[in-house]
């Protein structure tokens, strides 16, 4: 659903939360974001449109700390709730936004999972180049983008949202000063995409790194 359609039905956090784990192909995402993006041990990672902070709190033990930013209170409260209850320390949700993000310490990687398409739904390429310039200001070393978007011919409208084709996204990365470094398909309109901030690339290649 997009927002819209949450606040008209009255979508709660737990309703994501509920849909989230029913929703194969959003699981799979979160799956390959913990097992193979590139996060290390002394990585600070921003998560922007955390929402519910699924994403966050699996990447907890993966790394140093996770900043999670959203624009909704309520969903943010509920995420320092789960955060509490589940006794994770090294997770602070705030808000922030993707055009300005509310972080001001260095940052190693940058996650978005199920989020950017809204700004393209919105506002089309425009609006989601603004969004990936907003992240990309925080010069993370890889960008990580869990989310709806054509991987095949093109189409106007998903089930319920205008989507952007993958080629667009990864052309809107390359403005900003990214590379992609890796590409997991889910499904014709769902996938991952890596980004690996370009200065950065030869030195990668360089050590054998993917």
């Amino acid at each position: 659903m997009n927002d819209a359609e949450n606040g008209s039905h009255g979508y709660t956090p737990m309703n994501y939360d509920e849909d989230s784990a029913a929703d194969e192909a959003y699981q799979t995402c979160v799956t390959y974001i913990v097992e193979h993006a590139p996060i290390g041990r002394d990585d600070t990672v921003v998560d922007v449109g955390t929402g519910t902070g699924i994403v966050a709190l699996e990447l907890a033990s993966k790394c140093e700390r996770v900043l999670g930013r959203d624009i909704d209170d309520e969903w943010l409260r509920y995420a320092r709730q789960k955060a509490e209850e589940r006794g994770v320390e090294n997770v602070s949700f705030d808000y922030g936004s993707f055009r300005d993000p509310n972080v001001d310490e260095a940052v190693d990687v940058v996650v978005a999972s199920y989020a950017l398409y809204m700004a393209y739904d919105e506002g089309g390429e425009e609006e989601l180049r603004a969004a990936i310039e907003g992240i990309s200001s925080l010069n993370p070393r890889h960008l990580v983008v869990a989310d709806k978007m054509f991987f095949g011919p093109p189409e106007s409208r998903g089930e319920y949202e205008t989507l952007p084709q993958m080629g667009t996204v990864a052309n809107l990365l390359a403005d900003a000063g990214y590379t992609l470094t890796d590409v997991e398909i889910v499904s014709g309109s769902v996938g991952v995409l890596v980004a690996t901030r370009t200065s950065e690339w030869p030195v990668l290649l360089s050590r054998g790194t993917k």
